[in-house]
């Protein structure tokens, strides 16, 4: 039985609310538009008024804060974790405890502040065509990606994707001194890594580089590495880094000057809900944080759960700085 098909059980009226009465939530969401149009057809069939706002999840969160002053969005969905930290730092969110949240484990809940929840948890990998590179010649860390053997062969995205900005934050973090700013040699490091890269600003460009064999290496989030694999044609591999991979986990908030806040917290305790998580880990193979959820996943997605070691980050520390750093690539390196 498809999970999915339970999820027109849930209706507003679960929640003691009439979601009709009231203007469509609205959803600031960086994702691809076929997994907003079926989370939105989900939504409305359990009886939610939502209108998702699309767009590069880096673009989506310079937008909320230039809005801070007057909000358009009633809730974030998606941002990962440096973006979730500034914006509850920000003081743009609101406090609130969706009913799913004391079953997450500690490390994806905001116990201090109750802001920020995550529900997914995606390691950004370095994956490899594994019809075109053996995985003997594959790179056993991001710090061999600036090896002559690699130049030319992998893709850099736009630094506004959240992916690009979370890789750039993982290799960044491994060149910090005491202070947790960065070192020259992590500069040094930038450098060469751009500079043995394609540079792309959009997936087709990205997707182009890999289907004529000019590149063999996509640095991208996991299921976006085996869709773009589906999307050219070849096998795709994964590479365990030595000195682990960058871990994100997908967070959401309601910001603090929503006036439908009884209709966000609604939706967010439908959506984070352990049958809503579990049918979309059966539709588009994603990792719940939520142990409830993972259990009635896919068993490749349970194994995928474990494929990869995560590299240690503070997101809370990396989080006030990550704009800087960005702004250094993009002004002097990229």
């Amino acid at each position: 039985m498809r999970l999915s098909v339970l999820l027109t059980s849930v209706t507003a009226s679960a929640f003691g609310l009439s979601a009709a009465a009231a203007d469509p939530i609205t959803i600031y969401a960086g994702w691809p538009a076929d997994q907003l149009a079926w989370v939105e057809e989900q939504a409305t069939a359990a009886g939610h008024d939502i209108a998702f706002v699309s767009g590069g999840g880096g673009e989506l969160f310079d937008r909320l804060l230039a809005e801070r002053n007057n909000p358009q969005a009633d809730i974030a969905l998606g941002f990962v974790d440096a973006s979730m930290a500034t914006l509850r730092s920000e003081g743009l969110l609101m406090a609130f405890d969706p009913a799913w949240a004391a079953g997450l484990p500690e490390a994806y809940r905001d116990d201090e502040h109750r802001m920020v929840y995550k529900f997914w948890q995606t390691p950004i990998v370095m994956a490899y065509n594994a019809d075109a590179l053996d995985a003997a010649d594959a790179p056993t860390s991001w710090l061999d990606l600036i090896e002559p053997e690699f130049e030319g062969r992998y893709v850099i995205g736009s630094i506004n994707w959240q992916t690009t900005r979370a890789y750039l934050a993982g290799i960044l973090a491994r060149f910090t001194d005491e202070s947790g700013e960065v070192t020259e040699e992590g500069w040094n490091f930038m450098r060469a890594f751009f500079a043995n890269a394609i540079l792309v600003e959009d997936g087709n460009a990205r997707n182009q580089a890999l289907a004529s064999g000019e590149a063999v290496i996509d640095l991208n989030w996991f299921g976006g590495a085996f869709n773009v694999a589906r999307d050219v044609g070849y096998t795709v591999g994964i590479v365990d880094s030595e000195g682990g991979t960058p871990f994100i986990a997908d967070g959401l908030g309601i910001l603090a000057g929503t006036d439908q806040a009884e209709q966000a917290v609604a939706f967010v305790d439908w959506f984070g809900s352990a049958e809503f998580m579990a049918a979309y880990a059966h539709e588009f193979g994603r990792v719940p944080t939520l142990p409830a959820a993972l259990a009635m996943a896919p068993e490749r997605v349970q194994a995928n759960a474990t494929l990869v070691s995560p590299q240690p980050l503070d997101w809370d520390a990396i989080a006030p700085r990550l704009d800087g750093w960005l702004q250094t690539i993009e002004l002097e390196i990229r």
